[in-house]
């Protein structure tokens, strides 16, 4: 479990099993909404990639996970200006945020 996710689950909740459970939901969120953003990238469909950056946010924000929410916040910005290359880069990187967790 990401140290980040942890100490903020367990401030939260004070048991490490429902932190568990809640971080483990969490990370399988994380790889279908990135399924999902990948898709709405490559076909150019800006709303949808808005609404999947904002439950990314939300869902790392309920687990303590402020650099994918950061990272998400940026996404949904570049999903309304409809900008590719941003875009693109910023769900590379939250690919890579995604490996670490």
């Amino acid at each position: 479990m990401k140290q980040c996710c942890r100490d903020y689950l367990m401030d939260q909740f004070g048991d490490m099993d429902v932190s568990q459970e809640i971080y483990n939901e969490y990370v399988a969120s994380m790889k279908a909404k990135l399924g999902e953003a990948e898709s709405a990238l490559s076909q150019g469909e800006w709303m949808p990639l808005d609404r999947i950056a904002h439950a990314i946010k939300g869902n790392a924000l309920a687990s303590g996970d402020n650099d994918v929410a950061d990272t998400a916040i940026a996404l949904r910005n570049a999903a309304k200006l409809a900008d590719a290359a941003a875009a693109a880069a910023l769900v590379g990187k939250l690919k890579n945020l995604a490996q670490e967790l």
